[in-house]
């Protein structure tokens, strides 16, 4: 009989299959919630894909083996290959889940993020306690990105269902995200679905550059404007109408940091250049890691946080701009704007509209420096107010299902 070791802190498990990947928010999003519950003195294990984004070295990291066949779908399309992976490797990623979970008394399984049909059949089988998950996005029925996105979505609906069904707790970033999740799954009593702000990182963890310094580490101009693009590029982010407004204001320089997604730099590329701004983009076109997102934050003006009018999930890096004080320029989701709006962050503006696009550029660039210093430190008290322990908390105090 396998014996259990005598623990005297509380333990936290998280599942997060992208949690040491180079792509997406789940490296930062696992290290500030998980550090967050490691300083209210939870022991933090996480079950994860082996990649190379190292996490804190107080978690215990749990990775499930690598299979010889894996490397075979390299020769397929990246989203084919992200998919296929992801389809294949859970249930290995499952089994060392419950292998952890049989090791370690838990007070806390959150799974953060998950293959919705494995992760069903996961919860069906082990019925385990306190297990608390995440839905990032909320859309099932109503999927429109893509074409094997929205076969997948749709079709694992009924899985979707069940998982909100099995765990004690399910959270969302925004109010219209978690109306959106009961109607779509057809959630009959949704009282343990609740709203939490995506977190960041409290301004005193992350330290303060000075601007003209960020840009001279970084390359960039000293005098113009920036407008930073920063995180994987996505089909479902609102360029066009963004670089069109750009193009117009001969002041601002367009930034993009961050590695190709389902929209490759090609693709960004040909549309820089059919807007007339190739003497104004500078691409960094890699994965930015977290000990660097204060150069690049820093040097920016404004980070465009532009979304398709279809779009519902959170921005995690619209969030992540508050820890560095900058201002957001955004558009789409009801819950990104509302967030933006009634913190007071930044600009609102209509996808698809370039006027509004270049109206907020405009007044910013005629913004005198002290009414930036002024919402700059004004960004910076939001930021410590939903750092990540507040999060925390708010996950414990949240009600579960009854």
């Amino acid at each position: 009989m396998q014996q259990i070791p005598v623990q005297t802190s509380p333990v936290l498990v998280v599942y997060s299959p992208g949690a040491q990947m180079d792509r997406g928010h789940a490296a930062t999003y696992v290290s500030g919630l998980g550090s967050a519950f490691a300083s209210m003195g939870y022991e933090v294990h996480v079950v994860a894909h082996a990649g190379p984004q190292p996490l804190p070295q107080n978690f215990s990291v749990h990775e499930a083996p690598a299979r010889w066949y894996d490397r075979l779908l390299r020769v397929l399309p990246t989203d084919v290959q992200r998919h296929a992976f992801r389809l294949l490797a859970e249930p290995r990623l499952l089994s060392e889940l419950k292998q952890t979970t049989s090791q370690h008394e838990y007070s806390i399984l959150l799974m953060e993020t998950f293959e919705y049909r494995a992760m069903a059949r996961y919860l069906r089988a082990e019925c385990p306690p306190a297990a608390f998950c995440i839905f990032h996005s909320t859309t099932f029925r109503s999927e429109r990105h893509g074409l094997l996105r929205s076969l997948y979505k749709r079709s694992s609906m009924r899985a979707a269902q069940t998982i909100a069904m099995s765990v004690d707790k399910v959270f969302v970033h925004g109010a219209a995200m978690r109306r959106n999740l009961v109607n779509e799954l057809r959630l009959q009593e949704p009282q343990h679905v609740s709203v939490v702000p995506t977190g960041a990182p409290d301004p005193c963890e992350v330290g303060e550059i000075g601007r003209q310094d960020a840009r001279t580490q970084l390359g960039l101009p000293a005098s113009q404007n920036i407008l930073l693009s920063f995180g994987t590029l996505r089909s479902d982010k609102d360029f066009r109408t963004l670089l069109i407004a750009l193009a117009e204001e001969k002041d601002w320089v367009f930034v993009h940091a961050g590695p190709e997604g389902d929209m490759t730099y090609e693709d960004l590329t040909r549309l820089i250049s059919e807007v007339g701004l190739d003497d104004r983009f500078i691409l960094h076109p890699r994965y930015i890691p977290a000990e660097e997102h204060s150069l690049y934050f820093a040097a920016a003006d404004l980070l465009g946080a532009c979304y398709l009018d279809s779009v519902t999930h959170d921005s995690g890096t619209a969030n992540r701009a508050r820890s560095f004080g900058r201002l957001v320029l955004a558009s789409g989701p009801e819950d990104l704007t509302q967030y933006v709006l009634e913190n007071d962050l930044g600009f609102i503006c209509d996808s698809n509209d370039v006027g509004s696009v270049r109206d907020a550029l405009r007044g910013y660039a005629n913004m005198d420096e002290d009414d930036r210093r002024r919402l700059e430190s004004h960004v910076r008290s939001v930021a410590k107010q939903l750092s990540w322990p507040f999060v925390a908390q708010r996950m414990l105090e949240s009600p579960g299902r009854k």
